[in-house]
């Protein structure tokens, strides 16, 4: 297979032996995805950019073959799809030009993202940046839907997630990415995650889905 386009975060596949649901976390991406369900026709799909954790369920047997993409991109939804079908099944070769074409990152909306994923107020990353924070404002929810906070409380949420598996005490995990406290740090990863510090450390593969590559964690 030919290298992955620039825009494309990793690619990723998934399968359910027959009836169940699946755990999707936020995780800052938009995704093209495959779903190929026993007994039924193909499917390409675009995801949404979550925002908070959601079920997918599946009634039989199911294979799913995913393209993340990279956080910010801007794509065309209607094209991609359009194209996306039209393509041999299982030509994955003749599919990626189109994510190319069709799925776009602005630079000014990358260089967005990194300095809010750096910054501990959206206010720091705007004058990092050297804008006011009505024009960041506006370049993000132009670009992704989405307004500069949830990219910062995204991006703290999922760093924080990550440092769970150092197995460093709850309140100092908190205090270090910027949370009042523990129990502030537990209520945003519930709202974000669906699962509370504690449970998410307690189960290895549902924090791996919170530390997967996409914004502010995982690469």
């Amino acid at each position: 297979m030919p290298p992955l386009p620039a825009v494309v975060l990793e690619r990723w596949a998934h399968a359910s032996g027959g009836a169940g649901t699946a755990i999707v976390l936020p995780d800052g991406c938009r995704d093209l995805i495959l779903r190929r369900e026993a007994g039924c026709r193909p499917q390409w799909l675009v995801s949404p950019l979550d925002t908070q954790a959601r079920s997918v369920a599946s009634a039989r047997a199911t294979q799913w073959l995913g393209f993340r993409l990279r956080p910010g991109v801007r794509i065309d939804s209607a094209a991609l799809l359009a194209a996306a079908r039209h393509v041999p099944e299982g030509d994955e070769s003749a599919l990626l030009p189109h994510i190319d074409q069709h799925a776009v990152l602005d630079q000014r909306v990358a260089d967005a993202l990194a300095a809010l994923r750096e910054a501990p107020q959206v206010a720091w990353a705007a004058r990092a940046l050297g804008v006011s924070p009505r024009s960041l404002e506006r370049l993000l929810h132009s670009a992704t839907g989405q307004p500069p906070q949830y990219w910062r409380a995204l991006a703290r949420v999922r760093g924080a997630a990550q440092a769970l598996a150092s197995g460093a005490p709850l309140a100092a995990i908190a205090a270090s990415h910027g949370y009042a406290d523990q129990a502030h740090f537990s209520r945003e990863c519930l709202r974000w995650l669906g699962a509370t510090p504690a449970r998410l450390r307690a189960a290895p593969a549902l924090l791996a889905l919170a530390c997967a590559p996409g914004y502010g964690a995982g690469g």
